[in-house]
Parts: structure tokens; sequence; C-alpha cells
């Protein structure tokens, strides 16, 4: 006889709790359209950034709960912006989940070498997918 599977079940924040603060790293404004429509259907607090360095910057100013980075960006890569987060005693221990259209495994291993937490490929195939990991 197999066991039932429940669902996992969703936290909902009270008003004591605040909702998560998620900071968004893409220089693509249509990814980063299909992006935020995803997370603001979840009521979670977003800020954004275009490039590396003002991801760095932002995410030392007010650390975020999760920062989303992208890896294939001018100037600072996904990577660079990685790195310098995780040498910062005040952005170290903040999740970082990839998100990138750089599919190879070299590229997936890189990120998670890196520090990251996970690596999810675009075009998104599965919004339920995306938001379960985040």
């Amino acid at each position: 006889m197999c066991a039932e599977q429940k669902s996992p079940k969703m936290h909902f924040p009270s008003k004591e709790t605040p909702l998560p603060r998620i900071l968004v790293i893409d220089d693509s404004i249509a990814d980063l359209r299909v992006l935020m429509d995803m997370l603001n259907a979840q009521k979670w607090r977003i800020a954004v950034a275009f490039d590396g360095n003002d991801g760095y910057q932002k995410a030392t100013l007010n650390p975020p709960d999760l920062i989303l980075l992208d890896v294939r960006m001018p100037g600072v890569d996904g990577f660079g912006t990685c790195r310098l987060l995780k040498a910062d005693p005040r952005t170290q221990a903040t999740p970082v989940i990839f998100l990138s259209a750089a599919e190879t495994q070299d590229d997936r291993l890189t990120g998670l070498h890196m520090g990251a937490v996970d690596y999810i490929l675009k075009p998104y195939v599965s919004e339920e997918e995306v938001i379960a990991r985040i």
C-alpha cells in the first residue's frame, strides 16, 4: 500500500512576518518582464538592478533575502557579481540563484561551485517550478 503523498504547505506571512525581499539582477528587459510578472503574483518585495555593479551595490546597502542573478551581462557578469557577493561579509550568507540561458554543464557547475543554491535555465519552461525553486 502506498503512503499518501502530501503536497508541501505554503508559508503565508503573518502581519508580524515581513514578505521576503528579492533582488533581481538582469540586463534583459524582456526577461525581467516575464520574471517580474511571476514574482509580483506572489506579492514578494522586489528590487531590480540592470547590471552586476549596480546589483552588488544594492545588495550591500540593503541586503535582500534572496538574489536572482543572470550570468551573461555586460561589465561585471553574474559569476563576477557572485564572487563579490560571496566575498563580502554583508552578503555572503544571502542565497543566490542563477537564472540564465547559459546552459552548459560547465556554466551550471561554475555557478554552483561559486556558492549559488540553484541554477534555473531560461527560457522558463514552468512558472510553477521557478516559483517552487525560489
